[in-house]
This record gives structure tokens, sequence and C-alpha cells, in this order.
């Protein structure tokens, strides 16, 4: 697994720091609906032909930035 950082300003640091980037799922917005493996693949294809098949993808995940000084996680959708 890689680890990827970037430098961002941390509010509790009050200076730019490292961060760790992680990606996240986000929780599907048929969850706990009749038939929701078809409607997630429906929804994905429509996606996919719109807006092609990388953006529909990263469209799935929130980046969670952690500082690697103070540990603050901060949720960027």
């Amino acid at each position: 697994m890689s680890h990827k950082t970037e430098v961002r300003y941390c509010s509790d640091c009050g200076m730019d720091t490292h961060h760790v980037v992680i990606l996240v799922r986000k929780q599907s917005a048929f969850k706990g609906t009749k038939n929701q493996k078809l409607k997630e693949f429906i929804a994905g294809a429509i996606k996919g032909w719109a807006l092609g098949a990388f953006v529909a993808s990263m469209d799935e995940f929130e980046r969670h930035l952690v500082c690697e000084k103070c540990g603050k996680k901060t949720v960027e959708s």
C-alpha cells in the first residue's frame, strides 16, 4: 500500500504540515433499498457514460487528510 502525503495548513498546529491522504469509499445512496445492487450498477453505468470511467470512479471516494504532527483529521468530499 502506498502512502501519499501533502503539505497543508493545519488549524490546530497553526502552520503548514505534512498530511497523509487516505481515500475512503462513500456510503451508497441506495443502502438498504430493494434491488440495491441493480440500482448501484445502473447509476454507475450512467455516470461512467456521462463523465468517463475515471471521473465516475473517483466520485465514489472521499479524501481524508490526517495531520502527521497533531493527528487532526479533515474530510474533503
